[in-house]
């Protein structure tokens, strides 16, 4: 950059670079959305189309920012999880924080015809706020997402009871209100199911328990319902989206038919050994072994597969099998993330030690 007498400007700048080897959290959280939801209609107590939305412009900041581990989504809001050993943006708080929301907010607004097809775009931009927090060790990072998803369970239970008894009670919001005043869970979940024929426990645990997203291996044509697609495409709830479930796979309660019966907290719904995915790999495995064996008693001249593709052509090259080996991947759960089980199952490499790295001077 060229030196000028107007240089001196950048002396008012403040050094907000965080502490090293200490874990970044950045939550951001929806301005205003209360009277946003209200004006764009969503449905309540939970709009599966806001909802998706929101994962899926999570997803697009996961995609974009490797060192993100884990991100955990209810409501309005988004937290973020960074690797320890983070060095982006050479951990410059504002650098971080107001690239998470940008990428978050301009991807929201990008794919918001995707999900709310009846409207081409907001009726006005919504708004995000970000912060980030730093925590010392593991067990703060577990507390911290302990926490969230509580009070997921806690929000969603009461905005549950409460538009229960005013679309279905024909109570005003402030009866309804008034008559939740007091309460405990046990008192909601009994009045769900006694006046309202609601089990809660049997609803979509997307509701319940938030979104999850992890950085998992995964098999390349795996069910949509549970793998958030590359780009273009988009979670089930959109348009574009081609929600065909395969047969006897089965990753994840739809949000928005049924509820499926759930997994164990921490583990991820048991593949069936019928479903294509494990036949088609056992069906390649075996071809690969008879052809190796094959192999072994013959062997093609070199100038007859010459020939052969001189007069077959590049057509009659074989096709490469559609199953391709486990990559890398962002995926969508709704799993129980408080307690152990999670951390020393499924998300144990997210708080695993990391080698050290030497520090820039």
């Amino acid at each position: 950059m060229a030196k000028s007498k107007y240089e001196y400007v950048k002396e008012f700048e403040t050094d907000d670079r965080m502490l090293r080897n200490v874990y970044v959290l950045v939550r951001i959280d929806g301005k205003g959305f209360h009277k946003f939801s209200q004006t764009h209609d969503f449905a309540k107590p939970n709009d599966v189309r806001g909802i998706n939305l929101m994962n899926h412009a999570a997803r697009c900041v996961m995609h974009e920012l490797d060192d993100i581990l884990l991100a955990f989504g209810e409501s309005d809001e988004y937290s973020f999880l960074f690797r320890k050993s983070t060095d982006l943006y050479q951990r410059r708080e504002a650098k971080i924080v107001s690239t998470v929301v940008s990428l978050f907010t301009s991807a929201y607004v990008y794919y918001w015809n995707d999900y709310f097809t009846d409207l081409k775009r907001p009726l006005y931009p919504p708004v995000f706020d970000g912060r980030a927090v730093l925590y010392p060790s593991e067990v703060e990072v577990k507390d911290y997402f302990a926490w969230r998803q509580a009070d997921t369970h806690i929000n969603n239970l009461f905005n549950t009871s409460f538009w229960a008894l005013v679309e279905e009670g024909g109570l005003t919001p402030k009866a309804a209100e008034a008559r939740l005043c007091g309460t405990d869970s046990k008192d909601k979940n009994e009045m769900l199911f006694t006046e309202f024929s609601t089990n809660y426990s049997k609803l979509p645990a997307m509701y319940r328990k938030g979104s999850v997203l992890l950085r998992e291996q995964i098999p390349k044509d795996a069910d949509k319902d549970a793998i958030i697609p590359t780009l273009p495409e988009t979670l089930p709830g959109s348009k574009s989206a081609k929600v065909i479930p395969a047969p006897g796979l089965q990753s994840g309660p739809d949000p928005i038919s049924e509820p499926a019966s759930e997994a164990p907290s921490g583990q991820s719904t048991p593949i069936s050994l019928d479903s294509p995915i494990v036949v088609q790999e056992t069906v390649m495995q075996e071809n690969s072994s008879n052809s190796s064996s094959e192999g072994k008693k013959r062997s093609i001249d070199a100038n007859e597969a010459e020939q052969q593709d001189v007069e077959e052509g590049p057509a009659a090259k074989k096709e490469a099998p559609a199953f391709k080996r486990m990559k890398k991947g962002v995926v969508i759960d709704h799993i129980d993330i408080i307690g152990e089980k999670f951390w020393t199952g499924r998300g144990a490499y997210i708080l695993a030690p990391e080698k050290k790295k030497k520090l820039r001077s």
